[in-house]
């Protein structure tokens, strides 16, 4: 019953954006939320629902702008992007599950997003897996990176388009932390991904799955003393005002991605998939050119802002976390181990990642 409900909720959803959008009964059969169909020529034409949950000014945000001017460009104008941010259609698995209803057609997340339905897409968020930036980049570029990527995709039934650097993530506090055993028992936000839980509990710390927007006052409040994220992320949501200790751990580095429904992408012409991929790729890599200058730009800020910035020992922190792929993920230490494997790569040109 409770699955019944929820997908006339669905559908009633569906059908609001389609009256506000002007679609039509050809919509039905395309998956698009917006009018979809043929053109004069034969051509598709549509307009496509394209979420992001940050808002005007973040990276991530104005990547997701851009890959919809380049849709829009494209296809010479055949298709058009409604852009909304700031979770304005949901966000994480409740996004992801209506996609198939056409609430959106493109959404830009994290691939780790993906592990409630497939356990690989945990793979975005191991800890120490990157010796840096060239490594991560090199690796997800490869034909290794296109293979996990698509295997993530088939199974949790998205196409994955593109990929972008989001930052290495680092963790901020109201103490200094220096070594692994300074976070027994710290009380942190951490996003609530299998990963990442499991990652700070591996350290003795206790971490609290909540929304990055209620973060700031739980650190406040004392319910928690910090947060993890990339930099950037730090910077924006003014963590600087609540923790003054920012520990470079570098502990992750993961990507975000483009989502589409995979049932709504295979059933596009071969044309319309090759440009959104080739849109993808491009706010890629422009992104990711952003977000190199961005993190140095940021650590400044913070400096400034009278944060103290704490180097620490990464060797340490890979040493503390010698046997944590094996005990706690061990279908995917075939795949941690590939990636390792390729940390002896050529230096990457950030404009040429995608």
């Amino acid at each position: 019953m409770k699955r019944i409900t929820s997908l006339i909720l669905a559908l009633v959803m569906t059908a609001a954006l389609l009256a506000g959008c002007g679609g039509d009964s050809s919509t039905a059969d395309t998956g698009s939320t917006g009018d979809a169909g043929a053109a004069e020529d034969g051509g598709y034409t549509a307009n496509w629902i394209v979420a992001v949950n940050t808002s005007e000014g973040d990276l991530l945000y104005e990547a997701t702008n851009k890959f919809c001017e380049l849709v829009e460009e494209y296809s010479d104008g055949r298709i058009t992007c409604d852009l909304y941010g700031g979770t304005q259609l949901g966000s994480g698995q409740t996004l992801l599950e209506s996609m198939a209803y056409g609430v959106c057609n493109v959404y830009a997340e994290s691939i780790g997003t993906l592990a409630p339905f497939t356990e690989l897409a945990n793979i975005d968020a191991a800890p120490y897996l990157y010796t840096g930036y060239d490594h991560f980049i090199n690796v997800w570029q490869s034909d290794l990176g296109k293979e996990i990527k698509a295997e993530i995709g088939d199974a949790a039934g998205f196409a994955i388009l593109g990929g972008m650097y989001r930052g290495a993530r680092i963790t901020t506090a109201t103490k200094e932390m220096v070594h692994p055993a300074d976070f027994a028992g710290f009380k942190l936000r951490a996003p609530g991904i299998d990963m990442y839980v499991k990652t700070w509990e591996w350290l003795g710390a206790s971490p609290t799955p909540l929304a990055i927007t209620e973060t700031y006052t739980a650190i406040q409040q004392g319910t928690v003393e910090g947060q993890e994220n990339p930099i950037s992320e730090c910077w924006n949501y003014g963590f600087y005002d609540v923790n003054p200790y920012w520990i470079k751990s570098n502990h992750v580095y993961s990507q975000d991605c483009f989502f589409m429904d995979k049932t709504f992408f295979d059933g596009l012409p071969a044309d319309i998939q090759e440009l959104a991929a080739k849109a993808a790729d491009e706010a890629s890599s422009w992104r990711n050119e952003q977000m190199v200058e961005f993190e140095a730009e940021v650590e400044q800020k913070a400096l400034d802002a009278g944060v103290t910035i704490v180097d620490v020992d990464v060797q340490e922190f890979i040493d503390a976390f010698d046997g944590f792929m094996q005990s706690e993920f061990p279908d995917l230490v075939d795949w941690a181990d590939q990636i390792a494997a390729m940390a002896d790569t050529a230096a990457v040109d950030p404009a040429e990642a995608a």
